[in-house]
């Protein structure tokens, strides 16, 4: 699976965990970062900074992706995959 298609399907999952994700611009003023999880108004999203490469937001989504409950959502194999090697303490 290429990155554009890893990525796309991480965003899949995140949808189908009904949490509404955006790429914004996260380096203005003095917000400085590559993105993370909050909740806004009872909704849950995610905000990654879209200034970021292909892996790098593939890398920051497989880590918030690591920190929620995945196992009630169909995910690829290859994703699940990478998203469990993260839960796993280093």
């Amino acid at each position: 699976m290429n990155n554009e298609t890893f990525l796309q399907t991480l965003e899949e999952t995140a949808k189908k965990l009904s949490i509404r994700l955006s790429y914004e611009d996260l380096r203005k003023g003095e917000v400085n970062t590559h993105g993370g999880m909050v909740s806004l108004r009872g909704e849950k999203r995610i905000l990654i900074h879209k200034g970021l490469s292909t892996d790098e937001k593939i890398d920051v989504l497989t880590e918030i992706l690591a920190a929620l409950d995945t196992e009630g959502v169909h995910v690829a194999p290859e994703v699940r995959d990478r998203i469990t090697a993260v839960k796993k303490p280093a």
